[in-house]
């Protein structure tokens, strides 16, 4: 009996130890890995208030971006290709919807990338942490 139950508890810390260890790969390779260059898009006013796929509420004012790929809460900066203008975000959502894009991002880091009169600009996305 004493050796089941031992095997049972090597079993469960294990398991317990390889789903940290994969989340510390699949976090370290984001960081590692990622930069891309394409199209952004910002959240219109009609989404403001409602829930983000993180569990989040979106706010206009907050520095946030949604990516399909990145993991909830990854820090990126993002660079408006098309006047060097670089900002800070986090990832709070999954998106954008639109395939043609790489990222949306709040109305916040619109203005400050300084492209909400346009509605799209192209960026360069790299993860900070």
């Amino acid at each position: 009996m004493r050796h089941l139950t031992s095997g049972i508890v090597v079993m469960a810390l294990s398991s317990a130890s390889f789903s940290v260890n994969a989340a510390k790969k699949q976090t370290a390779n984001a960081k590692k890995l990622h930069h891309e260059k394409g199209i952004a898009a910002f959240y219109g006013q009609s989404m403001e208030g409602h829930k983000t796929a993180c569990g989040s509420t979106y706010v206009a004012s907050e520095m946030t971006a949604a990516h399909r790929t990145l993991p909830c809460g990854t820090k990126v900066r993002i660079t408006n290709t098309k006047n060097g203008k670089t900002v800070e975000a986090t990832v709070n959502d999954h998106g954008p919807m639109s395939r043609k894009r790489i990222v949306d991002v709040s109305r916040a880091v619109a203005e400050q990338l300084d492209f909400v009169k346009q509605g799209t600009t192209t960026v360069e996305i790299e993860v900070v942490k």
